[in-house]
């Protein structure tokens, strides 16, 4: 019991016993029932606190909580406006997962996921510009966690493999808001009203496109690029991976913006 219970219960006390010991004086009750009363009210009524009302408190303050760290992100304002009932599955996963005592990490590597998913539904129809940017900006963010030289890199770009990672904690902060921003307006961009259209680019010459960009790879890396076959294998160079695949996005962006697109469409879009 912390200093505010010791206080609530000294008030409650206090107040229980003046209004018995009143009575008393009065002659409306006798000393042992007001006794016995009092004492069924001090314990029963730190029962109902400590078990039912301050519970209760501990969890609206949390929502609370909760509501204010997502309503002061834009990206989340997006997807409660765009996909309520997706952003509802997600403050219902945080508030799960905060009660059964989860980690932070836990948290982000339960809910991004689903954030991801939208995104690369919505790379389908998002405008170029839109589709460009978001790589670009992971292409740095990747260049940015492969120079920690901690894993960290790989961990980003394969969290099913090895957990994800706290890029709020790793990434600088102004590349860490340039990513929310950016991911932000690709939702906005794709949303109700959207105006600029993608580029329609058949899968068949997108697949066209990417040839040189993988021939530049095997010249390059050669058998090494068999490690994407199996990257959970113990013997896999996840540093030597995260470089591939930092050079295989650079030269996507490479190509002129409406082919460049099309790839990363192609590579990263998901049918909603």
């Amino acid at each position: 019991m912390n200093w505010n219970d010791v206080i609530i219960a000294a008030v409650a006390a206090a107040i229980i016993g003046g209004v018995l010991q009143a009575l008393y004086k009065k002659g409306k009750i006798r000393r042992t029932p007001a006794i016995i009363i009092f004492l069924v009210l001090i314990f029963g009524g730190n029962f109902l606190y400590e078990g039912v009302i301050k519970p209760r408190l501990a969890g609206d303050e949390q929502t609370q909580e909760i509501d204010q760290a997502l309503s002061a992100l834009p990206i989340y304002n997006t997807i409660k406006a765009q996909e309520p009932a997706l952003y509802s599955q997600i403050r219902s996963n945080i508030l799960r997962l905060k009660k059964e005592g989860k980690s932070q990490q836990e948290a982000i590597d339960t809910v991004k996921p689903m954030v991801s998913e939208l995104l690369s539904t919505r790379m389908n129809t998002a405008p170029d510009a839109n589709v460009i940017a978001a790589m670009q900006v992971s292409l740095e963010e990747m260049q940015a966690l492969q120079a920690r030289n901690d894993g960290s890199c790989f961990k980003f770009l394969y969290p099913h493999i090895n957990g994800g990672v706290n890029t709020a904690q790793v990434l600088p902060p102004e590349l860490f808001k340039k990513d929310l921003d950016t991911m932000n307006a690709l939702l906005l961009a794709s949303g109700s009203g959207q105006t600029a259209q993608p580029t329609v680019v058949s899968g068949e010459k997108a697949k066209a496109l990417m040839v040189p960009v993988r021939q530049a790879l095997q010249e390059k890396y050669g058998d090494q690029l068999q490690m994407f076959n199996d990257l959970g294998a113990p013997a896999v160079d996840r540093a030597k991976v995260c470089e591939i695949s930092i050079t295989l996005y650079t030269g996507i962006l490479a190509l002129p913006p409406q082919d460049s697109a099309a790839v990363l469409r192609l590579m990263l879009g998901k049918q909603g």
